[in-house]
């Protein structure tokens, strides 16, 4: 790393452990992530830039290729930080579809309330609908005021730029409650994962640094 190229990165020498242990910790991959399996190809070596671990590839088909989320894990998580999935707003499961015309609309509703969950899907058979669990504020602020009115059942329709929605509110989730295992679930599967990655990451590099010997040429930091 010259001290060109040290510069380009920031100049100010505040940044200079942590520029030197990314360098270095590319270097270490690089250089002898073979012992470990992970190998990379002098192709790589030479295609690469200096700044990034080079075969971060190789590393997701190498050292993160068996990392395990189970399902066991993800309900342990849960359940030991069940307080962290507090809600800090109204949140809804609703259906909700958006007719072309208020007649429409208007029948859509009356259906809706005599059959219920039945015509979810003849409506979306042909008009654009979804199913969705949807926190406060996050839609149309027509629609919005709508929903969430502190309980279930069919609203509309709300009239809007895209037509007239109609919904079904079918679960009401007050804020305060937890949020249930499902809602969360891929959440915590993906937090998990990261933690597994860093993990592995950290114990690769640990014994990369353990069988090499590295030099930090201080006077190429400092010099023009």
């Amino acid at each position: 790393m010259s001290a060109i190229e040290f510069k380009a990165f920031g100049g100010s020498h505040q940044n200079k452990e942590r520029l030197i242990n990314m360098w270095v910790r590319g270097q270490l991959i690089n250089e002898y992530g073979e012992s470990s399996g992970v190998g990379i190809s002098s192709l790589s070596k030479t295609l690469c830039n200096d700044w990034v671990v080079r075969g971060s590839r190789i590393l997701e088909n190498t050292v993160y290729k068996n990392i395990d989320v189970s399902a066991v894990d993800i309900r342990n998580y849960y359940n030991k930080n069940i307080g962290a999935f507090k809600r800090q707003k109204d949140w809804i499961r609703m259906f909700s579809v958006i007719l072309e015309t208020e007649d429409e609309a208007i029948n859509a509703v009356k259906t809706l309330k005599n059959v219920g969950r039945k015509e979810h899907v003849p409506l979306s058979q042909n008009h654009l609908s979804w199913l969705a669990l949807v926190r406060e504020g996050d839609l149309m602020p027509q629609l919005n005021k709508t929903v969430f009115n502190g309980g279930t059942g069919v609203v509309g329709p709300t009239k809007t730029r895209f037509g007239f929605h109609v919904a079904h509110v079918v679960e009401f989730y007050p804020a305060g409650s937890i949020a249930g295992l499902d809602e969360v679930y891929d959440k915590i599967a993906s937090a998990l994962y990261l933690t597994k990655r860093r993990e592995k990451y950290k114990a690769l590099i640990g014994s990369l640094y353990t069988n090499a010997d590295i030099y930090i040429n201080e006077t190429l930091l400092v010099g023009e």
